[in-house]
C-alpha cells in the first residue's frame, strides 16, 4: 500500500549500489594509505637503527606496490564472487 510521490524511507534501498561502490573506494584507498605508512615506518626504523638513508624511499615505494596489489586482489575477487551469484542465480532461475 505505498502511495505515488511517497519519498523512500532511509536504511530501505534506493543507494545500494552506490554505497557498495564508496566501500570498495575506501577499502582501496585505506590499503594503499596503510601499505605506504606500514613499509615507510618499517623503512625509517631500518634507516634508523642500521645507519642508512636508503630504506625510507624502498619501503615507501614497496608499500605502495603492495597496496596496488591487494587492492587489486581483493577487488577481483569480489568482482568474482558477484559474477559467480549473478550465475548461480540464473541457473536455478531457469528450473
Amino acid at each position: 500500500m505505498t502511495q505515488q510521490g511517497q519519498q523512500p524511507q532511509p536504511g530501505t534501498g534506493g543507494s545500494g549500489p552506490d554505497k557498495t561502490a564508496m566501500d570498495q573506494g575506501m577499502r582501496a584507498l585505506s590499503y594503499l594509505i596503510s601499505g605506504v605508512l606500514l613499509y615507510g615506518a618499517l623503512g625509517w626504523v631500518g634507516d634508523h637503527f642500521l645507519h642508512t638513508r636508503f630504506l625510507l624511499p624502498i619501503g615507501i615505494v614497496l608499500g605502495a606496490a603492495f597496496g596496488i596489489y591487494s587492492t587489486i586482489r581483493r577487488l577481483s575477487v569480489t568482482d568474482l564472487d558477484s559474477k559467480a551469484g549473478t550465475s548461480v542465480t540464473t541457473k536455478e532461475g531457469g528450473r
